[in-house]
C-alpha cells in the first residue's frame, strides 16, 4: 500500500530539480552553439552562391561572346548593379559583380547589388589582357576572343597564397610569402567574409586594395581562414579558369 502512495505522489522535488538542471545545460549548449551553426550555414551558403555566379558568368558569355564588365563607380560608372561597359573596354576591371546585367537571384542591397550572407556586396574583376594592343580587351569585347585567336588570349589574373599590400602586383612572385595556386584565370569573385572586409589585414587588403581602377593590380588572394592578428582572412574567393571559360563559349558556337 505504502509503495502504491509513493509511485502516486509524482516526482520529489531533487528530481525535479535534476531535471531542471540537465534541461538547463541543454539549452545553454544549443544556445552557444547557434552562432557556430550560423556561420557554417552562412559558409555553405556562400559557397553554392559563388558556383551559381561562375555558372552566370559562363552563361553571359555563352550568349554575349564575352564577359561583362564590372559595377563599378570609376569613370562615368554608377553603383546600380548593372556592367559599366564601354564600346570595346570597361570603366573599371575590379568593382563589384554586375548581378542585375547577369539577371540574377537573391538578396540585393538598395543599390540593386547582389549581397552574400552577411550582407556585403559581391566584389568582381575580370582580365584586362589586350593581346593585339589595340585597345580592344577581348575578354570584355564581343567577338574579341574569336578575333585575338584563343590560343593568343591569355587571361593575366593570378590568385596567390600570400599577403601583400601593394597596388600594382603582377603575379605571385612579388607578394609576400606568396605561392601561386592559380594562375591566368579569366575572372575572379570575392565575398569579403563574415567581417565584411572590415578588419586592416595584408592578407585581406589584396582582394580590395585596386579598387577603383583594377589594371594595374592581377592578384587576388585564397587562403587558410584564420582569426590571427594582422593576418587575419576570412574572405570566400572563386575564379573562372580560361580552359572552362573557352570550352564553354566553343560548345555554345561563340568561338571556333
Amino acid at each position: 500500500m505504502r509503495k502504491n502512495q509513493q509511485l502516486q505522489a509524482g516526482f520529489t522535488l531533487v528530481e525535479i530539480a535534476i531535471v531542471l538542471l540537465v534541461v538547463t545545460i541543454l539549452l545553454g549548449y544549443t544556445v552557444a552553439m547557434f552562432p557556430v551553426q550560423q556561420d557554417l550555414k552562412r559558409s555553405r551558403q556562400v559557397e553554392r552562391e559563388l558556383d551559381q555566379i561562375i555558372e552566370q558568368l559562363i552563361a553571359f558569355s555563352q550568349i554575349n561572346g564575352r564577359l561583362p564588365c564590372p559595377d563599378t563607380s570609376a569613370g562615368a560608372g554608377t553603383i546600380d548593379g548593372l556592367e559599366d561597359a564601354l564600346a570595346n573596354d570597361c570603366e573599371a576591371y575590379f568593382g563589384f559583380l554586375p548581378a542585375r546585367t547577369l539577371g540574377m537571384n537573391g538578396k540585393f542591397n538598395d543599390q540593386g547589388g547582389l549581397i552574400d550572407p552577411w550582407g556585403s556586396g559581391y566584389r568582381y574583376a575580370v582580365s584586362n589582357v589586350d593581346v593585339l594592343a589595340d585597345n580592344v580587351f577581348e575578354l570584355v569585347s564581343a567577338n574579341g576572343i574569336r578575333n585575338a585567336g584563343i590560343a593568343a588570349v591569355q587571361p593575366d589574373l593570378f590568385v596567390c597564397d600570400g599577403s601583400t599590400v601593394l597596388a600594382n602586383d603582377l603575379d605571385c612572385t612579388t607578394v609576400t610569402g606568396g605561392t601561386q595556386v592559380v594562375g591566368n584565370v579569366a575572372a575572379v569573385v570575392i565575398s569579403l567574409g563574415k567581417d565584411r572586409g572590415s578588419i586592416a589585414s595584408n592578407v585581406q587588403a589584396e582582394n580590395t586594395d585596386d579598387f577603383h581602377d583594377g589594371r594595374n593590380d592581377k592578384v587576388y588572394i585564397f587562403s587558410t581562414r584564420t582569426d590571427t592578428v594582422g593576418g587575419e582572412f576570412d574572405d570566400v574567393v572563386k575564379w573562372l579558369p580560361t580552359n572552362q571559360l573557352f570550352s564553354r563559349m566553343i560548345e555554345a558556337g561563340q568561338l571556333p
